[in-house]
C-alpha cells in the first residue's frame, strides 16, 4: 500500500498514533516528553508551539478535575444534609407519635425542613455547567493562593 503521498487529517493521526501506543510493545501507553518532542520536531511542529499545547492540556485538566471535584463536594454536602434530614425528623415523629398520636406535629418541621431540601437538591443535581465551571475556578485560585503561600512561608 503506497503512503508516501497521503495526507492525514489531525483526527488520523491522534488515531494512528494512540493505536501504535497501545499496540507496540503491550504495555507502553505513553511516550517521554522527549520522544513527543521527536514526534513534534518530525511534524514540523515547533518546541514553543508543543510546550504551549501542553500547557494548556494541563490547565484543561487541572480544571476537569477541579470540576469533578466540585461536582463531588456538592453531593456529598446533599446527601448529608439527607441523612441528618431523616434521622432528626424520623426521632421527631417517634418522639410525636408516643407522646401524642391524635396531633401530628411533627409534619411542620418535616415540611419546613424538607422544602429546603428540594431546593438543596435540585441545586446539587441541576447545575448549569457555567456555575460547575465557576465552582472549579474557584478552587483552582483557593490551590493557587495556597501554593504561593506556602512558597511565601519557605522564602
Amino acid at each position: 500500500m503506497e503512503h508516501s503521498n497521503r495526507r492525514y487529517t489531525e483526527e488520523e493521526v491522534s488515531e494512528a498514533i494512540r493505536r501504535s501506543l497501545s499496540r507496540g510493545s503491550g504495555t507502553r501507553d505513553t511516550i517521554s516528553h522527549d520522544e513527543l518532542l521527536d514526534i513534534a520536531q518530525s511534524s514540523g511542529i515547533t518546541r514553543s508551539e508543543l510546550e504551549s499545547s501542553l500547557e494548556y492540556q494541563e490547565s484543561r485538566s487541572e480544571l476537569e478535575a477541579a470540576k469533578a471535584h466540585w461536582v463531588k463536594r456538592r453531593r456529598q454536602d446533599f446527601y448529608s444534609n439527607l441523612r441528618s434530614y431523616v434521622i432528626v425528623n424520623g426521632v421527631l415523629l417517634l418522639m410525636n407519635l408516643v407522646t401524642s398520636p391524635r396531633y401530628i406535629w411533627a409534619i411542620w418541621p418535616i415540611l419546613g425542613w424538607g422544602i429546603g431540601l428540594l431546593f438543596h437538591a435540585s441545586d446539587t443535581f441541576f447545575v448549569s455547567e457555567e456555575k460547575i465551571e465557576r465552582g472549579a475556578r474557584k478552587i483552582l485560585k483557593k490551590q493557587q493562593r495556597y501554593r504561593e503561600k506556602i512558597i511565601e512561608d519557605i522564602y
